[in-house]
């Protein structure tokens, strides 16, 4: 589900640089078709589940399929306002990483996962070649920017 919430925003970002105006409009609203089904079928407990493979999911919260999600559903709220609980799913994801996922030890960062409850998997390492702070720092920066073009 992180690849799918993840292109779900980053294609509608790059469709909207292209000077076919009508080209993203189609493909925005593929997205948003896209990110509606992630929400119905990976969003659960103010998180959204790993992945679910021939009909069993793992539900896992991994550290950045929670980035994406943020970023995702913030994306589909921006795109239609009226859509409330996507915003209301990426603030919960917001406290949900706070709570879950971001390791409270000092200079740390977050965890690789936790289990559905919340238990984080020490077993994992913090930081690795496939663990590192690209997507919750993407996530930060693309937040940040979101809002500033909002405000300007």
């Amino acid at each position: 589900y992180g690849h799918d919430i993840e292109s779900s925003w980053l294609i509608d970002w790059g469709a909207g640089l292209l000077p076919d105006k009508q080209i993203a409009e189609q493909v925005s609203s593929i997205n948003s078709n896209l990110a509606d089904a992630v929400y119905e079928k990976a969003y659960r407990e103010g998180s959204l589940i790993n992945e679910s493979e021939k009909g069993r999911d793992d539900k896992h919260r991994v550290w950045w399929v929670q980035a994406e999600a943020l970023v995702g559903f913030l994306n589909q709220w921006q795109k239609y306002p009226d859509k409330v609980f996507f915003r209301e799913a990426a603030n919960q994801i917001w406290g949900y990483i706070q709570t879950y996922l971001v390791d409270q030890r000092e200079r740390s960062e977050w965890f690789w996962r936790v289990d559905e409850t919340g238990k984080p998997d020490t077993e994992l390492p913090i930081i690795e070649p496939w663990k590192c702070p690209y997507h919750n720092g993407r996530m930060c920066l693309e937040i940040i920017r979101r809002f500033h073009n909002a405000a300007s």
